[in-house]
């Protein structure tokens, strides 16, 4: 009867076993959400020259995520002490799946000024813009981040330069919240000199 016994409870953990992987099967899907990241074709205030207006249709925004947080630069991401690996063209988007919760937007812009060297023009125009949007990604959801390049036109010496204003914007089965310009400075904009935070690259 012992033997009968031990065998029917080595046969009850065999069964068990499959279940609770079922189990951590269904769990698991329920801990993660998915983020659509789509940048939208570039739009224009004014007419563009056709050699600008070709560059930039083969150009694109750079960005990274780690620990819930999203950055979007428009500085050298040789200057930004974060992993900067994605760059989505214009028109283009990515697909994550990541895990459920609060995830924060910051942007880093750059307005182009004179300047000798490249330290001079980013401690002159460089700038963080903290948690610009703050947004939920959903457990089993999508949540969808639009990024829409507004290109306004700037001056430096007697060159055109063109940046675009990324004016974000999330949507969710909520609906889809006001955009928001990542990198336009602001009252709540930290000049690069006087920025302490982590994003700055600082040599040692």
């Amino acid at each position: 009867m012992k033997f009968f016994a031990s065998m029917l409870l080595c046969a009850a953990a065999l069964v068990a076993a499959p279940v609770s992987a079922q189990e951590a099967a269904v769990a698991s899907p329920s801990a993660t959400g998915t983020l659509i990241v789509d940048i939208k074709p570039f739009t224009s205030e004014k007419e563009l020259p056709k050699k600008v207006d070709k560059q930039l249709r083969s150009g694109g925004l750079e960005w990274g995520i780690r620990d819930r947080q999203l950055v979007f630069t428009m500085v050298g991401k040789q200057f930004v002490d974060f992993p900067i690996s994605h760059m989505t063209r214009y028109g283009q988007s990515e697909t994550l799946v990541l895990p459920a919760g609060e995830y924060r937007i910051t942007g880093i812009g750059l307005e182009m000024t004179a300047g000798f060297s490249v330290q001079k023009i980013l401690d002159r125009g460089a700038f963080v813009n903290d948690d610009v949007v703050v947004f939920q990604v959903e457990p089993g959801k999508t949540s969808t981040l639009h990024i829409n390049p507004v290109i306004k036109r700037d001056g430096a010496f007697v060159v055109d330069f063109w940046m675009p204003t990324m004016m974000a914007s999330v949507t969710t089965e909520a609906g889809t919240s006001a955009e928001k310009a990542l990198n336009v400075r602001g009252d709540a904009s930290i000049a690069w000199p006087n920025y302490k935070g982590p994003l700055k690259f600082v040599a040692k």
